[in-house]
């Protein structure tokens, strides 16, 4: 019985311990997808007007990142100086989309964090 608890004492004492917990990084890696979370809706909701015949094209990345005709409509890490969201939200005339149902307010939600998030084309 002493040998027992010699050996458990012994193997306690001598393995290793138990590896740190991960550290909390703040959160460094984007939540929202360009391609994932983005692209979908600017397809369904923007494209049809927006669909790269001059001015706006939101066929892609490169295109909402180039801007329209007015200069750029992203800015990337400031939602609040992003001219998409003043016309998706309907701040500054015209509501986008024109004609149609707005964006739900969770949609422009996700608009405005991957903006926050640096407006990566991810």
């Amino acid at each position: 019985m002493r040998r027992l608890l010699y050996l458990l004492l012994l193997a306690a004492c001598s393995s290793d311990p138990a590896p740190p917990p991960p550290v909390d990084d703040g959160g460094d890696e984007p939540t929202v997808s360009f391609a994932l979370d983005i692209q979908p809706v600017l397809t369904q909701d923007c494209i049809i007007c927006h669909g790269g015949a001059g001015g706006l094209s939101v066929d892609d990345y490169a295109g909402l990142m180039a801007g329209g005709t007015s200069g750029p409509v992203v800015v990337a890490g400031d939602p609040d100086q992003s001219r998409i969201i003043d016309r998706l939200e309907g701040t500054v005339p015209p509501t986008m989309p024109l004609n149609a149902p707005p964006l739900t307010t969770a949609e422009i939600d996700r608009i405005k964090q991957w903006i926050l998030e640096g407006a990566l084309n991810n």
